[in-house]
Order: C-alpha cells, then sequence, then structure tokens
C-alpha cells in the first residue's frame, strides 16, 4: 500500500519548509505568490489531504459552525423548506466548515451553556435564527465570547452582528398595491407577537401605508404564524371588523389560514377578501387562489450570515471589528389571492 504524502514531502518537492507548507494550505499571510502557487500545485499534484484533526489540535478550532432555531409547534405539512439552512450549509461546504445543528423550546432556552454544543465546545461560533430565540438566550451566549451572527432576529440594546428580511419597505409596498392598484380601504394586518422584530417592522410598514392614505389600522396579534393561528385571527377580524376587504397577513402560512376562514364564512377571496402573504414559500403558488407576496431569499440570507461568522472566527475574539446589520430586500410577487388576474 503505498504511503499517503505528508506535510514534508510537499515541502521538500517545493524546496521549502513544513512551516511555510503549512501557512500556506492554511491560507496564512506572508507567503509570496510564486512561493504559494508552487506549493499549492504540487500540493495537488501528490493529491496531499491535510490532516483536518492535527490542524485542529493546532488551531484549538473544530471546524464546526452551529445552527439554532426554535422548535415549532407546526403541522409539518405546512413547514416551509428552510432555505436560510440550504444557504448556510452552502457556504459551509465551500469554507470547509461543517454544520450543526439544534432545535430550542423555552426550557432549553433557560440555561444557554448548558446546550451540548456549546458546553462541549463542539462548535467555533453560531447563528441563532429567527425572532422567536429570546434575548435572555442570546445575550447568555454572547457573554461567552463565542462569536455570533443573529438571522431574522436582532436586539434593541446590544450590537451584535445581523442579516435581516426588508420587512416594514415589503409590507409597505403589498399594502400599497392593496391601496393604489386595488383601492381598499379597510385593511386588517394579521400579525405575530408583538415582541418580535419582524412582526414589529412589517406592521410598521402596513402602518406607514395606511398612514399615508389616511386609513384607519387594523392590527391583531396572534401567538405564532402558523396556519392554524392564521384561522382563528381571522374569525377574530371578521367578527371585530365585518367590513373589512383585504388582509395583509405577517407571512404566508397565516395568510393560507386566513383564506381557509374566509371560505368557511361565505368570504371569497379575491372577490370579497383580498389576502397577501410574506415569505413565498413553495405552497403559495400551489394554493387556491395562488398567493400575492413578497419573496424572501432565505438561501441568501443564510449564505451571508454564515459568511460573516466565518469572518467573526477567523478574526479571533481580540479583533476589534465594525458590528453588521445586513438587510436583503424581497421581491413582490403577484399572483390572484389580491386581485390581480394573473396567467
Amino acid at each position: 500500500m503505498t504511503k499517503p504524502p505528508t506535510l514534508r514531502d510537499v515541502a521538500e518537492r517545493a524546496g521549502v519548509s513544513v512551516s511555510t507548507v503549512s501557512r500556506v494550505l492554511n491560507d496564512q499571510p506572508g507567503i509570496g505568490a510564486e512561493t504559494r502557487a508552487r506549493v499549492l500545485a504540487i500540493a495537488q499534484e501528490l493529491q496531499f489531504t491535510p490532516n483536518v484533526a492535527a490542524q485542529n489540535l493546532v488551531t484549538k478550532r473544530t471546524r464546526n459552525i452551529g445552527l439554532i432555531t426554535y422548535k415549532w409547534p407546526v403541522s409539518p405539512r405546512f413547514i416551509a423548506s428552510s432555505l436560510d439552512s440550504v444557504g448556510i450549509n452552502e457556504a459551509c461546504q465551500k469554507a470547509g466548515y461543517h454544520l450543526l445543528t439544534t432545535l430550542v423550546d423555552e426550557q432549553a432556552m433557560k440555561n444557554a451553556l448548558q446546550l451540548p454544543m456549546v458546553r462541549e465546545k463542539r462548535v467555533d461560533g453560531l447563528i441563532l435564527a429567527g425572532p422567536a430565540i429570546k434575548s435572555s438566550f442570546i445575550l447568555e451566549l454572547y457573554n461567552s465570547d463565542l462569536p455570533i451572527v443573529l438571522l431574522d432576529n436582532r436586539l434593541r440594546g446590544t450590537d451584535i452582528d445581523c442579516v435581516l428580511h426588508e420587512n416594514e419597505a415589503s409590507v409597505y409596498q403589498l399594502t400599497q398595491h392593496l391601496i393604489q392598484v386595488h383601492q381598499h380601504e379597510t385593511i386588517v394586518f394579521l400579525s405575530g407577537p408583538d415582541t418580535w422584530l419582524s412582526s414589529q417592522e412589517r406592521a410598521a410598514g402596513y402602518g406607514r401605508a395606511l398612514t399615508e392614505a389616511s386609513l384607519e389600522s387594523h392590527i391583531l396579534y396572534m401567538p405564532n404564524t402558523t396556519v392554524e393561528t392564521g384561522m382563528a385571527a381571522m374569525e377574530t377580524a371578521l367578527a371585530e371588523v365585518p367590513h373589512l376587504t383585504a388582509v395583509v397577513a405577517v407571512n404566508d402560512a397565516v395568510a393560507i389560514g386566513a383564506v381557509r376562514t374566509c371560505q368557511a364564512n361565505g368570504r371569497r377571496v379575491p372577490e370579497d377578501v383580498a389576502v397577501v402573504g410574506f415569505d413565498n414559500i413553495g405552497w403559495a403558488e400551489l394554493h387556491d387562489p395562488p398567493l400575492t407576496t413578497a419573496h424572501a431569499f432565505g438561501e441568501e440570507m443564510g449564505c451571508q450570515a454564515a459568511q460573516r461568522l466565518f469572518t467573526l472566527i477567523e478574526a479571533g475574539p481580540d479583533q476589534e471589528h465594525v458590528r453588521l446589520r445586513l438587510r436583503v430586500s424581497t421581491k413582490l410577487i403577484i399572483r390572484r389571492s389580491c386581485g390581480c388576474q394573473t396567467s
């Protein structure tokens, strides 16, 4: 059996030291372009594969990052594919990291440092995804000096790197569409919890559009954002605002629930009540009627969050850096649920 090539073999062929080869293969500075190119070419020619375990002992890194999301009590058939995790995973593959994922509930968020991936030091950094991740949980992890990036969430008092949807502008555009194109005057907003950043920002976009049109605001808050809570909230909306003609839902699952309740109460969508959502989940296009919504680029958000986390990890804990707050835009998708006639 042929012995696999070593760092020393690459160094001897390239006419450099073992430490130089190590610096090149770990993308460290201080190596000339010609030397770097020669070492990489010889490593490729010899089919040299670095010993990742040995590298980790030297760098004290695991090459793992963790993705933490909230454990939702949602009917599985209505869960959208998590495009943000797809983006994170693709970024990890390109950068040579592995992705570990875990779900947390209310109990798990009471003691962040007892999460196995944190307690056992399995990860070099964390992405915390979604507005349901509690501030106290985030701060406990942040104060542990583990690099952290928030996805679809941010804290008001502590500046932590985050990647966010363009929430306010997107819902403002959707609401304007209902007002200006379809002439709606009584529009209800079905919101998630008022403590969630996404709920607050999307409600702000809805409210701004109504204020500009001198229309009255009607906001109903829900404990979470599922098809079931959307159905229940729409029942309340029909009772409290019986003359409503349009609904802006905080996401597509809630919009689907709203449509179901309208249909169960003899309200046609969109003829009697127009409904719009947010996210553009796979079910939105297949729904009857197909949902008008804001397409959220979840895969790009996940990729951006992962790349920012890699930067923080590589910089190390002692490196000062400017905090990043990145907004990823959405795209308005017009379908029949708003009243537009589309092919």
